[in-house]
């Protein structure tokens, strides 16, 4: 066998690049599967995805769309800019008060972000280039499960708006323009995420430096660029500060970018390796496929050189996945979903260096077999992870509870009582969004002081238990396997 006969392998690859159009197509809608399958159907989430629902739910209910709410008091603790509340509020109206009203819009942006993937691959690389990152966006199972396009956080809308700022940087050299929609995605990730987005700056700095082009940009393109990333910032500021003046921009700088970059906020703790281990049980065969790929584009960069499109998307690819793993690893609270960014780098990345093992006249037929079966071994792989994931859904009995009550005309819209509402968001998420109730963390007091007809106490079987004896003459309403539902 002669190693270095490619000829049968060049063969099938011209033929998969002639079937493009229909793979694209194929692998887009095993996407749609992945993001779209049962999305309505899985429990809420408490914390990040119940506190938004409920923020975007009673910014419905007050007509007030500029400051998040939780039990209709403005909310401090939740300290992100409007837009991830309002894709809620458009997924509600869409779809209904339902969880797939919750996550619709976060959803249709995680599929937006592996088409402009798809697209931003084939326009300045290839057809192989763009398949392969195709698949790995499809397949990369924290971005699509884990806090991203199957959840309704801000995330996935996120990193929506940090890859197209990203993608710009590269597009900026063959229209000047593209400088201006790099600074107007900016604001829109800060409005999202807040401070997040400080990662984008970052990443353009670097880039244009390591590419000498940092000082060499045109003021009037430089100009416009500030005054699109900054009047959208500057609006909100604006219309937040007639509020309530700057009590929340103060918490958002405090709390939310010194306190969480400088201490362990909330148990998130980890040490300097917690992103490299977090890859390494997520997604260490595509880390594979990346190393390999890069390994394989430097020792031939000499080849390489000379052409602009592979080194700039080498370059970039490489700052954008270093810049955020290097610094949520440097500041003190950890959380996995911080690094989500990264993904649609590495799956670019992945596609450029898979495609030169490919085509690279001096590779032989080993290497591209070797890459061939990791590209399919990996997505068979997550593929199969991602399908269990989402076929197998435990429901959420004390959730169910409130769908209940939400068929009872008479029980509708009434105040409920909770032990510790905080604790239970996704309880209170769901208490608003089937029942239209008004819920509270007054707990037990607050329920006997309430003269309201049919209002109603909510308390875990664990909570129930701690009453004693005296049960203050409740009448059973409800019971699930987790809790019960009392009124007077």
């Amino acid at each position: 066998m002669n190693l270095f006969n490619t000829k049968p392998l060049d063969r099938i690859i011209r033929f998969i690049e002639r079937l493009y159009y229909l793979l694209v197509i194929l692998i887009l809608l095993v996407a749609c599967f992945n993001i779209f399958y049962r999305l309505g159907t899985s429990p809420i989430r408490s914390w990040d995805e119940a506190r938004h629902g409920v923020s975007a739910y009673e910014m419905i209910r007050s007509n007030n769309y500029i400051v998040n709410t939780y039990g209709y008091l403005n909310d401090y603790w939740n300290l992100k800019p409007p837009i991830s509340f309002w894709s809620i509020v458009l997924g509600y109206k869409l779809a209904g008060y339902t969880t797939l009203g919750l996550r619709l819009l976060s959803a249709i942006a995680g599929l937006a972000t592996i088409f402009i993937v798809a697209w931003f691959s084939f326009s300045l690389y290839g057809r192989i280039e763009s398949l392969v990152s195709t698949v790995v966006m499809t397949t990369t199972m924290p971005y699509i499960i884990d806090h991203c396009a199957r959840s309704g956080d801000s995330d996935s809308i996120y990193v929506l708006f940090f890859t197209i700022a990203i993608l710009s940087l590269i597009l900026f050299e063959k229209n000047k323009n593209w400088l201006y929609v790099f600074g107007a995605a900016f604001a829109f990730a800060f409005l999202t995420k807040s401070w997040h987005a400080g990662n984008i700056i970052v990443i353009g700095i670097i880039y244009f430096f390591v590419r000498k082009m940092l000082f060499k940009i045109k003021i009037k393109y430089i100009i416009g660029a500030i005054i699109s990333a900054v009047i959208p910032v500057l609006i909100w500021i604006i219309l937040r500060y007639q509020r309530d003046g700057l009590n929340f921009i103060k918490t958002m700088v405090g709390y939310d970018l010194i306190a969480r970059s400088s201490s362990c906020l909330e148990g998130h703790t980890g040490g300097l390796t917690y992103y490299v281990d977090y890859l390494q049980g997520n997604y260490f065969y595509w880390i594979v496929v990346f190393v390999s790929g890069m390994l394989s584009f430097f020792i031939l960069l000499k080849k390489y050189i000379s052409n602009k499109n592979y080194v700039d998307g080498v370059t970039l690819m490489c700052t954008w996945v270093l810049v955020p793993f290097i610094l949520y690893s440097i500041v003190k609270t950890k959380i996995n979903w911080y690094i989500l960014p990264m993904y649609p780098a590495m799956a670019i990345g992945i596609g450029i260096t898979v495609s030169i093992i490919l085509k690279e006249q001096e590779r032989n037929i080993l290497s591209q077999l070797f890459i061939i079966a990791m590209v399919t071994f990996s997505a068979y792989k997550y593929e199969v992870i991602i399908s269990q994931n989402i076929s197998i859904i435990t429901m959420d009995s004390n959730q169910e509870l409130m769908k209940v009550i939400g068929n009872n005309l008479e029980y509708k819209g009434k105040p409920l009582y909770m032990y510790n509402c905080e604790r239970e968001q996704n309880v209170f998420l769901s208490a608003e969004l089937y029942a239209d109730l008004k819920p509270s963390n007054e707990g037990l007091e607050g329920f006997l002081k309430d003269q309201t007809k049919n209002a109603m106490l909510f308390v875990t079987k664990d909570q129930f238990n701690k009453l004693g004896n005296e049960r203050y003459n409740l009448k059973l309403l409800l019971e699930g396997d987790g809790a019960y539902i009392f009124i007077k």
